[in-house]
């Protein structure tokens, strides 16, 4: 179990590291809160983030809610929170007062140019975790896969791979709100994917 001190120090962690949006978070959450020894089992974090999706807020802040409820209560719950969005609000002070000054500054251009591709990497990052839990039937051992040939090792759940392709597909293809994505995948994995 976490302690209170605990709770708020790994969200404010993940809070200064949130750069880019909460996405940018779940390789670091399953690093820091996934597996033995740590407060969440794999499926209840792919569960969890079911959940974020389909609530209202940041799937930061939902997730340091969760596990400070899990933790501690409403007392963690709120810690877990206020950790999480510490950071931000010193932050987007700081940034209201100095990118007015400085926004011109190859500096300060060079350092959110170098920003992109770290969060492009982040956010794949985080594709592959989604892809772990929810379309194959276990952890992927990324080298050997690599290295070709091993395939026929890695199980896959169809019914889930084909909802992941079919919302892919609408979402590049539409404008439709992921929103109403959302309520029919759940339907059919409901259904298909247990």
């Amino acid at each position: 179990m976490i302690s209170l001190f605990g709770l708020y120090w790994v969200f404010f962690k993940f809070g200064l590291l949130c750069f880019g949006g909460g996405y940018m978070l779940v390789p670091l959450l399953t690093a820091e809160l996934v597996g033995p020894g740590k407060p969440l089992a794999p499926e209840e974090f792919a569960n969890l983030l079911s959940i974020a999706q389909a609530t209202p807020g940041p799937i930061g802040i939902n997730t340091a809610t969760y596990v400070g409820y899990t933790q501690h209560g409403v007392v963690g719950a709120v810690l877990a929170t206020l950790g999480m969005i510490t950071p931000a609000m010193i932050l987007v002070i700081l940034a209201i007062r100095l990118l007015k000054r400085w926004e011109s500054s190859l500096a300060v251009q060079g350092f959110l140019t170098g920003m992109r591709p770290a969060s492009f990497g982040l956010i794949l990052s985080a594709a592959v975790i989604f892809a772990e839990l929810s379309v194959f039937t276990g952890e992927i051992p990324w080298e050997k896969l690599l290295e070709g040939g091993f395939w026929g090792e890695i199980g896959i759940r169809p019914a889930a791979l084909l909802i992941a392709a079919a919302t892919t597909v609408i979402m590049l293809r539409t404008k439709i709100s992921f929103m109403y994505l959302l309520l029919p995948s759940a339907v059919l994995g409901a259904f298909f994917c247990r």
